[in-house]
């Protein structure tokens, strides 16, 4: 199918949360309630309710089951509580209005959704050469001089760049209303961040050494379930599940299972390149599922996240560029 026929599948409505001024986080309970993208929020699952009989007929193994809950381990809600001044005011070669545009220089809160890829020890400050730059940290006395760095990828329309990344946190393993809070704190993006892929890294931190432990414990195991999953599916078409993780409404953390429907090539140069491009699929999302990983089935390279709601009804990804 030419490119210009899918078109309409890559293009509508950037999925943050937004609030206005003077709301917090009670508000984004009411935002759930009164949703008009997809009342009663069919097609997503909570994290905790989720089953290997939530997967498709055809696809219900243990290893795929075990995936999924790695992956939301490693999803995070995101909360920026500063929009930049930088912002534009529509996405990059287009017309559709970017997010939170009208609240530049304020302090709206807006949520999203991220994925954790690593955790590490920054080598230059090790030894105490300096503290953590967490906000704790930074209004006592005693401030941390162990610390570790937490990089988030997410969509840059999430989080634009670093005056976004220092008013913002992630709140992990938010599963349900009685989960215990534990969060990490924005501190600087890693300088990759693109508007054409509507793709950005961000830099968090904790010296809680819970979570620390908690990341690395699971890391393993997320990684050797993804190559397992390669080596059964491999990347071909016929697999064509995917699977989003998110904070739909800033709220707990859901599972939408769903399969790419259409795939946009990116054009560099002369020609068309398969590994670059775009993704529509069915899998549900919301206002709040922006930044979110596509897991599709059998594929090592999810650089993929989830931009927004297409005005043909199915969801888009940003745009990956290698």
């Amino acid at each position: 199918m030419a490119s210009e026929d899918i078109s309409k599948h890559f293009t509508g409505t950037y999925e943050v949360q937004e609030l206005l001024e003077g709301q917090d986080e009670l508000d984004l309970h009411t935002q759930q309630k009164n949703c008009q993208k997809n009342p009663g929020h069919v097609g997503f699952v909570p994290i905790n309710k989720f089953s290997i009989s939530d997967l498709p007929a055809d696809y219900q193994d243990d290893d795929l089951y075990e995936f999924t809950k790695a992956l939301a381990f490693r999803t995070v809600r995101i909360a920026v509580n500063f929009t930049s001044l930088l912002r534009p005011e529509f996405a990059t070669y287009t017309k559709d209005p970017y997010p939170c545009y009208q609240y530049r220089g304020e302090n709206n809160l807006c949520t999203g959704t991220g994925n954790m890829i690593s955790v590490s020890k920054d080598m230059e400050y090790m030894g105490g050469y300096r503290t953590c730059p967490c906000p704790k940290c930074e209004s006592s006395d005693n401030p941390s001089k162990v610390w570790w760095k937490i990089l988030v990828a997410t969509s840059k329309h999430v989080i634009f760049d670093d005056s976004e990344a220092k008013q913002s946190s992630c709140r992990l393993w938010f599963d349900d209303n009685n989960s215990p809070v534990f969060k990490i704190y924005g501190w600087k993006t890693d300088g990759l961040s693109s508007d054409l892929s509507d793709s950005s890294n961000v830099y968090f931190v904790t010296h809680e050494i819970e979570i620390f432990n908690k990341l690395k414990e699971m890391e393993l195991t997320y990684n050797l379930l993804l190559l397992k999953l390669h080596q059964t599916y491999q990347t071909r078409d016929v697999n064509k599940m995917t699977i989003i993780v998110s904070h739909p409404h800033g709220c707990s953390k859901q599972v939408s299972v769903g399969n790419w429907v259409h795939r946009q090539a990116a054009c560099i140069g002369f020609g068309e390149l398969d590994n670059l491009g775009k993704y529509a699929y069915t899998n549900a999302t919301c206002p709040g599922s922006s930044g979110a990983m596509i897991y599709r089935l059998g594929n090592l390279m999810n650089l993929y996240r989830h931009s927004g709601g297409s005005t043909s009804g199915l969801n888009f990804s940003g745009l990956f560029m290698g």
